[in-house]
């Protein structure tokens, strides 16, 4: 999509949006950017970076695989996010109930206990018989011996 009338473009390519062909130097100044941008002390959500630079978070992804540099930023970004929940929910300065929703669902946060069974799927008697085989004689009183 170009740029409105009167508007310069958006990027050296002359369309709208992110670039087409996302370069190594071009990923590199998105991590600067990036940093950048957490400083900021209205920058709430790490996923907002990439919706105001013109692009889908999806990149993150595969951005962190192509370059080191990128991948170190986009897991702090991921500590930097969490921590901000923490921190805004133990001052009451975020919704307490948004702040559980987002840390369940992004970093694997629980509020239930889980007990975790071992055994065997296909057999799950498999392992009481294993605890008690070769002592089955001693569940029998065999008063002739």
């Amino acid at each position: 999509m170009p740029a409105p009338k009167g508007h310069k473009p958006y990027n050296a390519n002359g369309e709208g949006g992110a670039p087409k062909k996302w370069t190594a130097e071009l990923i590199e100044r998105e991590a600067s950017a990036f940093e950048e941008w957490m400083q900021r002390p209205n920058s709430l959500w790490y996923e907002d970076f990439a919706l105001e630079r013109g692009y889908l978070p999806d990149n993150f992804i595969r951005w962190s695989k192509e370059n080191e540099r990128f991948c170190t930023v986009y897991k702090k970004s991921q500590s930097w996010q969490k921590s901000l929940l923490v921190r805004g929910g133990l001052l009451n300065k975020l919704n307490s109930n948004i702040v559980k929703l987002v840390l369940f669902n992004t970093s694997g946060w629980s509020d239930r206990q889980e007990t975790k069974v071992s055994g065997d799927a296909a057999n799950p008697l498999a392992f009481v018989l294993n605890a008690i085989d070769g002592s089955t004689k001693d569940l029998t009183c065999n008063e002739t011996e």
